[in-house]
């Protein structure tokens, strides 16, 4: 689905990924400055994006200060987007209007919930042939059959043909979770791996059960081994 066939402002998405952006910036590094989180920033993204405009992203679209709101370009979009687990852009745009569609639906149950409370009341036969009627049609077209991997977990959606969507699995969807470890991270339980990681592009990902990469297609996670732990796990205090 085009950007430009959802009501949603441009704006809206943009400060949306800033937000996304700068909390998993606050997370990882404890700062909760524009100057030290856009320093943290610039780090992690090895000066391609310069501190003078993260800066500038944080005060425009977290501050709503006007003034010192700048459009990213596409390379921009882009970097941030990766930074908080998307392919691209284009794919976090679309989970955030799947997003917004889930809360429209949300809005409707409870709507229509509100209405057949009240017919209840009346306590006629034809309140309780509606609430039968209404149940079916909530179950037939608002039963979410799908999930798709938002930022560092699933979430439940109605299937839509996203690019990242995928069949619902409740166990996955209960237990899969992108973590960030250090070395004092409770690895083994009973001498099994409760920790598992995936590698990729000079980098690895840590997650809470074994299972497919939620972007990376066709890559599967191994459990967590010492030598991993040793060679790849950062230190608690460098983080």
């Amino acid at each position: 689905m085009a950007a430009n066939q959802h009501p949603q402002k441009p704006d809206e998405v943009l400060k949306h990924l800033m937000e996304s952006v700068f909390e998993k910036a606050k997370k990882e590094s404890g700062k909760d400055t524009a100057y030290g989180l856009s320093k943290y920033l610039n780090d992690v993204f090895e000066d391609s994006i310069d501190e003078r405009s993260l800066t500038r992203y944080y005060n425009g679209y977290l501050l709503g200060r006007d003034s010192e709101r700048t459009h990213p370009d596409e390379y921009v979009q882009n970097t941030l987007s990766s930074y908080v687990g998307f392919d691209n852009f284009q794919a976090f745009e679309k989970a955030f209007y799947v997003a917004n569609e889930n809360l429209e639906v949300k809005r409707e149950l409870r709507t229509t919930k509100q209405k057949l409370k009240r017919i209840k009341i009346m306590g006629t036969s034809f309140s309780l042939l509606f609430l039968v009627l209404a149940i079916v049609f909530i179950s037939k077209y608002y039963t979410k059959n799908c999930m798709i991997w938002v930022e560092d977990h699933y979430e439940k959606i109605r299937c839509s043909g996203l690019d990242n969507e995928t069949e619902l699995n409740e166990v996955v969807l209960k237990n899969f979770k992108k973590v960030e470890v250090c070395k004092d991270s409770f690895f083994f339980e009973n001498g099994k791996a409760r920790i598992h990681y995936i590698r990729h592009d000079n980098t690895i990902d840590f997650f809470t059960s074994s299972g497919e990469h939620p972007i990376l297609k066709g890559k599967f996670t191994n459990p967590i081994t010492q030598t991993i732990i040793e060679s790849r796990v950062k230190d608690c205090d460098s983080i």
